[in-house]
């Protein structure tokens, strides 16, 4: 029943304009819950050390979030029992959950993003 709830709101996602990908090389989407501490310390670290690049956080709980989320989890081929967040897209890259491991798979694909122009 799952399944076919998420293959429904996919489908719906498909056949509208608002799901449409930004394609934008540089930016990180961070998807998020409210709740999850995991999130809230990730968001505190790359508020930290990354304030100045082009960080998206996305609550999953809100719009069409959830079904970006899945979208990207089909890419990378995560099995939605084990989806959680954060769920971090680093372009063809990601980093699911917070902790030491986590941290370090961040900052080594972090390597290939440049800080945003400040003007």
């Amino acid at each position: 029943m799952k399944r076919l709830f998420a293959v429904i709101i996919m489908g719906l996602c498909f056949l509208t304009t608002s799901c449409k990908e930004e394609s934008s090389t540089n930016r990180v989407y961070v998807f998020s819950q409210p709740g999850c501490g995991h999130c809230i310390n990730a968001h505190e670290y790359m508020e930290r050390y990354y304030k100045n690049y082009d960080i998206k956080e996305l609550n999953i709980r809100e719009g069409s979030n959830m079904s970006h989320m899945l979208r990207y989890a089909r890419k990378f081929k995560v099995p939605e029992q084990t989806l959680g967040t954060p769920f971090i897209i680093l372009g063809d890259n990601y980093v699911m959950g917070w902790g030491n491991e986590q941290i370090k798979e961040f900052n080594k694909y972090m390597k290939s993003f440049k800080p945003k122009n400040n003007k």
